[in-house]
């Protein structure tokens, strides 16, 4: 079984948005285990289980959004320092300057280029809090 030293939690409602970051992490980021939820609330709960080094959270997700999970991680003491990545296809100045005031450590946009996320992952995995 392979040794991560990092993991990171991907909440994301749609199958194929999943595999396609199951496929990048595993070529681009393989020493990162990815851990998934297909709802915020199960990604809640895995946050709170596993306490990853990161979060990567869909802000169009049904049930809570992006936006409600992330004011429950940062109202909770054990979660409120990992670092959050809103991933969206909401694409407007406004949307991404609401994601960054209410506390996202970054915006990414659907599409995305490949390297320009993993340099995003890598870049908050090294931030300490």
């Amino acid at each position: 079984m392979e040794e991560y030293k990092r993991t990171v939690l991907y909440v994301e409602d749609n199958e194929l948005n999943m595999a396609l970051m199951h496929h990048i992490f595993k070529k681009n980021l393989p020493s990162l285990l990815l851990l998934k939820a297909e709802t915020a609330e199960m990604g809640l709960d895995i946050a709170v289980r596993r306490l990853p080094d990161l979060i990567i959270l869909d802000i169009g997700l049904p049930g809570l959004n992006g936006y409600e999970a992330l004011e429950w991680l940062k109202a909770r003491e054990d979660t409120r320092h990992i670092p959050v990545v809103a991933i969206s296809a909401f694409a407007l100045r406004t949307d991404i300057e609401r994601a960054r005031e209410t506390g996202f450590a970054a915006y990414i946009t659907k599409p995305f280029q490949v390297s320009a996320f993993t340099d995003t992952v890598k870049a908050l995995l090294a931030w300490k809090p």
